[in-house]
């Protein structure tokens, strides 16, 4: 990056000189940077299932003396140099201030990750409600506001039996059925086996794994409130096939099966949808934020999870016969 700022200097000095044979009189003083100004960049998703919320809060920086990579190497780069973070019901008024955490180590890259500071509350977050983000740096008196409203709750249907909460693969197609919570605009699906790896050879010898299958991926909602996706049982057979090690040593006993629902409002969903890899010949993208007075994201999502679901008898000995999985050795 400074190179390339020398190179544009070097470029505009040149065509000055070339001004200069002609205009004898003339000066010029070329700015390549404008005067700085803090920007603050907030994202934050509130999950009302969740009993903590995260929200990362970093400032856009511009060093007229060092080069970008090298400031993005320098923690005080990225952080403000006095923040409040603080949500707002706008329902009831009720205030939340969120307190400065260290979050999971960063792993080495361009940016520095000497440290990793997220704002975070563990007050109750209310669904279908709006929520008002301020973060602000009282040293600057930069602010940067956004409201979003909280996803409700789903409540999902199938693929498990209702009368006897067990999973078979018994039908020809896997129904996911679910009634789509309030401010819901797409979801995401997985589906989750857990299972037993047993040596063969000494069964006492066993470790548990999860295999995860993205099974529905953005799929929208739209008008209808009570969404289903038919999945063919063979795609099934396959992600066992492909996620599971077959081996005459190894038996496999499966423990449970379970679905993990992820809804996103439209905010975030728009935001998704804008950020996806473009498959077109012109590469820019636009840029979304919903903050007033930054940049970043403030939206909301919400998850629910259905897991513990024993699978019946019949379907272990469905896949110990079907040519897919037979090879896998699964055991009651």
């Amino acid at each position: 990056m400074k190179q390339q700022l020398q190179q544009y200097k070097y470029r505009i000095l040149s065509f000055a000189l070339v001004c200069i044979t002609f205009l004898t009189a003339c000066e010029n003083e070329v700015f390549i940077n404008a005067d700085y100004k803090e920007t603050i960049v907030v994202y934050g998703l509130l999950d009302p299932q969740d009993s903590i919320q995260y929200i990362k809060v970093n400032k856009a920086y511009l060093n007229e003396n060092i080069g970008a990579l090298e400031a993005a190497k320098i923690s005080d780069s990225l952080y403000l140099d006095s923040t409040r973070v603080e949500l707002k019901r706008l329902s009831t008024g009720q205030i939340i201030l969120c307190t400065a955490e260290e979050g999971p180590a960063k792993e080495t890259g361009i940016f520095a990750n000497d440290k990793n500071i997220l704002w975070v509350t563990r007050e109750k977050i209310y669904p279908n409600e709006e929520y008002e983000i301020t973060v602000s740096n009282p040293l600057t008196k930069s602010k940067a506001v956004s409201v979003t409203k909280t996803v409700g709750v789903t409540k999902i249907r199938s693929p498990f039996i209702d009368q006897t909460n067990v999973f078979s693969v018994g039908p020809e197609y896997l129904t996911i059925s679910y009634v789509a919570a309030p401010n819901a605009f797409a979801y995401d699906a997985r589906f989750l086996v857990n299972y037993e790896e047993i040596d063969a050879a000494d069964t006492g010898k066993k470790v548990t794994k999860t295999a995860i299958w993205r099974v529905v991926n953005n799929f929208l909602v739209g008008n209808n409130t009570s969404p289903m996706r038919q999945v063919p049982r063979l795609s099934f057979l396959q992600f066992l096939q492909s996620n599971i090690t077959a081996s005459p040593n190894l038996k496999h006993r499966i423990k449970w099966v379970g679905v993990s629902l992820y809804a996103g409002n439209q905010t975030l969903v728009d935001y998704i949808s804008v950020n996806e890899p473009s498959i077109g010949i012109v590469q820019k993208q636009a840029e979304y934020t919903n903050i007033t007075g930054g940049y970043g994201l403030f939206a909301s999502r919400s998850t629910l999870k259905v897991w513990g679901i024993p699978i019946d008898a019949s379907s272990i000995v469905y896949l110990q016969k079907h040519e897919l999985t037979k090879a896998l050795n699964f055991v009651r």
